[in-house]
Protein backbone atom coordinates (compact mmCIF):
# COMPACT_ATOMS: atom_id res chain seq x y z
CA UNK A 1 0.00 0.00 0.00
CA UNK A 2 1.20 3.38 -0.75
CA UNK A 3 0.11 6.89 0.95
CA UNK A 4 0.18 9.88 -1.80
CA UNK A 5 -0.32 13.04 0.24
CA UNK A 6 -2.40 15.35 -1.81
CA UNK A 7 -2.32 18.10 0.39
CA UNK A 8 -0.52 21.41 -0.24
CA UNK A 9 1.46 22.79 2.75
CA UNK A 10 -0.49 25.34 4.81
CA UNK A 11 1.76 28.45 4.67
CA UNK A 12 2.49 31.99 3.84
CA UNK A 13 2.77 32.13 0.73
CA UNK A 14 2.36 34.21 -2.23
CA UNK A 15 0.32 31.79 -3.56
CA UNK A 16 -2.27 32.90 -0.81
CA UNK A 17 -3.80 35.83 -0.74
CA UNK A 18 -4.71 34.79 2.23
CA UNK A 19 -2.55 34.49 6.02
CA UNK A 20 -2.66 32.14 8.35
CA UNK A 21 -1.67 33.45 12.19
CA UNK A 22 0.33 31.44 14.94
CA UNK A 23 0.83 32.70 18.41
CA UNK A 24 2.80 30.05 20.14
CA UNK A 25 3.06 29.93 23.99
CA UNK A 26 6.21 28.15 24.16
CA UNK A 27 7.80 25.89 26.67
CA UNK A 28 9.27 28.75 29.20
CA UNK A 29 6.62 30.89 29.11
CA UNK A 30 3.92 28.32 29.51
CA UNK A 31 5.43 27.02 32.40
CA UNK A 32 5.33 30.46 34.15
CA UNK A 33 1.71 31.03 32.89
CA UNK A 34 0.24 27.89 34.15
CA UNK A 35 2.40 27.98 37.30
CA UNK A 36 0.58 31.28 37.88
CA UNK A 37 -3.13 29.52 37.33
CA UNK A 38 -2.43 26.87 39.41
CA UNK A 39 -1.60 29.52 42.54
CA UNK A 40 -4.42 31.56 41.53
CA UNK A 41 -6.62 28.47 42.02
CA UNK A 42 -5.21 27.23 44.94
CA UNK A 43 -5.36 30.54 46.80
CA UNK A 44 -8.98 31.18 45.79
CA UNK A 45 -9.78 27.45 47.77
CA UNK A 46 -7.09 28.67 50.45
CA UNK A 47 -5.09 25.48 49.32
CA UNK A 48 -1.46 26.20 50.18
CA UNK A 49 -0.07 23.49 47.85
CA UNK A 50 1.96 25.39 44.75
CA UNK A 51 3.78 24.58 41.33
CA UNK A 52 6.98 25.71 40.83
CA UNK A 53 8.32 26.04 37.19
CA UNK A 54 11.35 24.56 38.90
CA UNK A 55 9.25 21.42 39.14
CA UNK A 56 9.10 20.84 35.70
CA UNK A 57 12.09 19.50 33.33
CA UNK A 58 14.74 21.78 32.08
CA UNK A 59 11.95 24.60 33.52
CA UNK A 60 9.68 23.89 30.17
CA UNK A 61 6.25 22.93 30.16
CA UNK A 62 4.20 22.39 26.94
CA UNK A 63 3.27 24.55 24.14
CA UNK A 64 -0.08 25.77 23.26
CA UNK A 65 -0.31 26.90 19.23
CA UNK A 66 -3.32 29.32 18.93
CA UNK A 67 -3.80 29.72 15.04
CA UNK A 68 -6.06 32.05 13.22
CA UNK A 69 -7.01 30.20 9.70
CA UNK A 70 -9.24 31.02 7.08
CA UNK A 71 -11.41 28.33 5.98
CA UNK A 72 -10.82 28.11 2.52
CA UNK A 73 -6.74 28.39 2.98
CA UNK A 74 -4.84 25.34 2.16
CA UNK A 75 -6.49 22.12 0.75
CA UNK A 76 -9.61 22.46 1.75
CA UNK A 77 -13.57 21.09 0.77
CA UNK A 78 -16.11 23.98 -0.11
CA UNK A 79 -19.66 22.87 2.27
CA UNK A 80 -22.88 23.32 0.41
CA UNK A 81 -23.58 26.57 2.49
CA UNK A 82 -20.49 28.15 0.95
CA UNK A 83 -22.49 28.41 -2.17
CA UNK A 84 -25.11 29.98 -1.10
CA UNK A 85 -28.45 29.73 1.56
CA UNK A 86 -30.30 27.15 -0.10
CA UNK A 87 -29.25 24.19 -2.35
CA UNK A 88 -31.90 21.99 -3.78
CA UNK A 89 -34.38 23.95 -2.03
CA UNK A 90 -33.59 23.36 1.42
CA UNK A 91 -31.03 25.16 3.81
CA UNK A 92 -27.37 24.63 2.78
CA UNK A 93 -25.37 22.02 4.77
CA UNK A 94 -22.33 23.49 6.73
CA UNK A 95 -19.37 20.88 7.36
CA UNK A 96 -20.95 19.00 10.38
CA UNK A 97 -23.68 17.92 8.40
CA UNK A 98 -22.42 16.26 5.89
CA UNK A 99 -21.96 12.51 5.55
CA UNK A 100 -18.54 11.16 6.00
CA UNK A 101 -19.21 8.17 4.03
CA UNK A 102 -18.66 10.79 0.89
CA UNK A 103 -15.01 11.69 1.64
CA UNK A 104 -13.93 7.95 1.81
CA UNK A 105 -13.98 6.63 -1.33
CA UNK A 106 -12.88 5.23 -4.74
CA UNK A 107 -11.31 8.15 -6.67
CA UNK A 108 -10.60 8.47 -10.44
CA UNK A 109 -7.70 10.89 -11.89
CA UNK A 110 -8.63 12.78 -14.98
CA UNK A 111 -5.46 13.77 -16.99
CA UNK A 112 -6.20 17.17 -17.80
CA UNK A 113 -3.57 18.68 -18.17
CA UNK A 114 -3.66 20.19 -21.41
CA UNK A 115 -5.97 22.48 -20.56
CA UNK A 116 -4.43 26.42 -20.54
CA UNK A 117 -4.94 29.50 -18.58
CA UNK A 118 -8.23 30.46 -17.92
CA UNK A 119 -10.38 28.03 -20.44
CA UNK A 120 -13.16 26.00 -19.11
CA UNK A 121 -13.24 22.75 -18.47
CA UNK A 122 -15.89 21.24 -20.71
CA UNK A 123 -18.49 18.40 -20.47
CA UNK A 124 -15.92 17.24 -23.81
CA UNK A 125 -13.32 17.49 -21.87
CA UNK A 126 -14.66 15.23 -18.93
CA UNK A 127 -16.21 12.69 -20.98
CA UNK A 128 -12.50 12.50 -23.10
CA UNK A 129 -10.32 12.15 -19.77
CA UNK A 130 -13.21 9.51 -18.43
CA UNK A 131 -13.16 7.43 -21.43
CA UNK A 132 -8.90 7.45 -21.65
CA UNK A 133 -9.07 5.82 -18.02
CA UNK A 134 -11.34 2.96 -18.96
CA UNK A 135 -12.78 3.40 -15.11
CA UNK A 136 -17.23 3.12 -14.95
CA UNK A 137 -17.87 5.81 -13.22
CA UNK A 138 -20.33 5.05 -10.04
CA UNK A 139 -22.35 7.19 -7.75
CA UNK A 140 -20.31 8.42 -4.73
CA UNK A 141 -16.68 7.98 -6.45
CA UNK A 142 -14.16 10.79 -5.84
CA UNK A 143 -13.34 12.53 -9.05
CA UNK A 144 -10.04 14.01 -9.30
CA UNK A 145 -8.97 16.77 -11.74
CA UNK A 146 -5.55 16.79 -12.72
CA UNK A 147 -4.33 20.32 -14.44
CA UNK A 148 -0.82 20.29 -13.07
CA UNK A 149 -1.83 23.56 -11.86
CA UNK A 150 0.21 22.45 -8.14
CA UNK A 151 3.63 22.95 -10.00
CA UNK A 152 3.09 26.75 -9.61
CA UNK A 153 2.75 26.66 -5.51
CA UNK A 154 4.80 29.32 -4.06
CA UNK A 155 4.58 31.33 -7.19
CA UNK A 156 2.10 34.45 -7.95
CA UNK A 157 0.88 32.48 -11.34
CA UNK A 158 -0.61 29.88 -8.94
CA UNK A 159 -3.48 32.00 -8.16
CA UNK A 160 -4.06 33.54 -11.42
CA UNK A 161 -3.01 31.02 -14.36
CA UNK A 162 -5.02 27.73 -14.07
CA UNK A 163 -8.22 26.46 -16.16
CA UNK A 164 -11.29 26.19 -13.87
CA UNK A 165 -14.88 24.03 -13.96
CA UNK A 166 -17.59 25.26 -16.24
CA UNK A 167 -20.90 24.71 -14.79
CA UNK A 168 -21.93 22.34 -17.64
CA UNK A 169 -19.08 19.89 -16.56
CA UNK A 170 -20.02 20.25 -13.06
CA UNK A 171 -23.45 19.15 -13.83
CA UNK A 172 -22.77 16.60 -15.74
CA UNK A 173 -20.24 14.27 -13.04
CA UNK A 174 -23.22 15.40 -10.24
CA UNK A 175 -25.72 14.20 -12.84
CA UNK A 176 -23.43 11.07 -12.51
CA UNK A 177 -24.01 10.56 -8.60
CA UNK A 178 -20.86 12.06 -8.00
CA UNK A 179 -20.67 14.09 -4.71
CA UNK A 180 -16.98 14.88 -4.40
CA UNK A 181 -14.98 16.65 -6.65
CA UNK A 182 -11.36 17.16 -6.68
CA UNK A 183 -8.49 20.44 -8.27
CA UNK A 184 -5.42 21.18 -7.80
CA UNK A 185 -5.78 24.66 -8.48
CA UNK A 186 -6.49 27.69 -6.12
CA UNK A 187 -9.92 27.62 -6.84
CA UNK A 188 -13.02 25.21 -8.84
CA UNK A 189 -13.81 28.13 -10.97
CA UNK A 190 -11.45 29.46 -13.60
CA UNK A 191 -9.05 32.26 -11.49
CA UNK A 192 -10.73 35.04 -9.78
CA UNK A 193 -9.21 38.02 -12.40
CA UNK A 194 -10.14 35.74 -15.37
CA UNK A 195 -13.96 35.58 -14.58
CA UNK A 196 -14.22 39.24 -13.82
CA UNK A 197 -12.83 40.32 -16.76
CA UNK A 198 -15.15 38.11 -18.58
CA UNK A 199 -17.74 40.03 -16.81
CA UNK A 200 -16.41 43.47 -17.40
CA UNK A 201 -16.08 42.85 -21.24
CA UNK A 202 -19.44 40.79 -21.80
CA UNK A 203 -22.02 41.54 -19.40
CA UNK A 204 -22.78 38.49 -18.81
CA UNK A 205 -23.14 37.56 -15.17
CA UNK A 206 -22.83 33.50 -15.96
CA UNK A 207 -18.88 34.15 -16.17
CA UNK A 208 -18.99 34.55 -12.09
CA UNK A 209 -18.39 31.45 -10.08
CA UNK A 210 -20.57 29.02 -12.29
CA UNK A 211 -19.62 25.68 -10.72
CA UNK A 212 -20.05 27.61 -7.23
CA UNK A 213 -23.44 28.59 -7.56
CA UNK A 214 -24.24 25.18 -9.52
CA UNK A 215 -24.48 24.45 -5.74
CA UNK A 216 -27.09 25.84 -4.96
CA UNK A 217 -28.75 23.81 -7.16
CA UNK A 218 -27.15 20.57 -6.98
CA UNK A 219 -25.64 19.38 -3.60
CA UNK A 220 -21.90 18.37 -4.34
CA UNK A 221 -18.60 19.39 -2.56
CA UNK A 222 -15.28 20.76 -3.79
CA UNK A 223 -11.98 20.14 -3.07
CA UNK A 224 -9.79 23.17 -3.49
CA UNK A 225 -6.19 22.86 -3.80
CA UNK A 226 -4.88 19.37 -4.44
CA UNK A 227 -1.40 18.74 -4.96
CA UNK A 228 0.74 15.79 -6.44
CA UNK A 229 -1.80 14.12 -8.49
CA UNK A 230 0.63 13.01 -10.62
CA UNK A 231 1.80 10.56 -8.72
CA UNK A 232 -1.99 8.51 -8.77
CA UNK A 233 -2.44 6.25 -11.27
CA UNK A 234 -5.87 6.98 -12.99
CA UNK A 235 -8.10 4.51 -11.23
CA UNK A 236 -7.39 1.84 -8.10
CA UNK A 237 -7.17 4.42 -5.19
CA UNK A 238 -8.96 4.84 -2.59
CA UNK A 239 -9.25 8.74 -1.50
CA UNK A 240 -9.67 10.11 2.21
CA UNK A 241 -10.27 13.77 2.53
CA UNK A 242 -12.16 13.93 6.13
CA UNK A 243 -13.48 17.17 6.74
CA UNK A 244 -13.16 18.66 10.91
CA UNK A 245 -16.35 18.58 12.72
CA UNK A 246 -16.69 22.27 13.53
CA UNK A 247 -20.24 23.50 13.93
CA UNK A 248 -21.63 25.43 11.46
CA UNK A 249 -18.64 25.92 9.18
CA UNK A 250 -18.40 26.69 5.00
CA UNK A 251 -15.30 24.87 4.53
CA UNK A 252 -12.49 22.83 6.18
CA UNK A 253 -9.36 22.48 5.93
CA UNK A 254 -8.46 18.63 4.84
CA UNK A 255 -5.34 16.42 4.57
CA UNK A 256 -6.11 14.70 1.56
CA UNK A 257 -4.51 11.62 0.71
CA UNK A 258 -4.80 8.77 -1.93
CA UNK A 259 -4.17 5.37 -1.09
CA UNK A 260 -2.82 3.34 -3.77
CA UNK A 261 -3.05 -0.71 -3.22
Amino acid sequence: MQLVDLSVLVENSVSEPMKIEVDRLDHHRGAKEFCGKVEARNQAKSDPRRLQVEDFPDRAFITLDTVTLPTHMGTHIDAPIHYGVESEGKPARSVDQLPLDWFYRPGVRLDLTHKQAGEFITVDDIHNALKQTQHELKPLDIVLLWTGTDRLWGKREYFSDAPGMSREATEWLVDRGIKVIGIDTYGFDRPFVTMLEDFWKTGDRTNLWPAHFYGREREYIQIERLANLDHLPPTGFQVACFPLKIKDLDASWVRAVGIVT
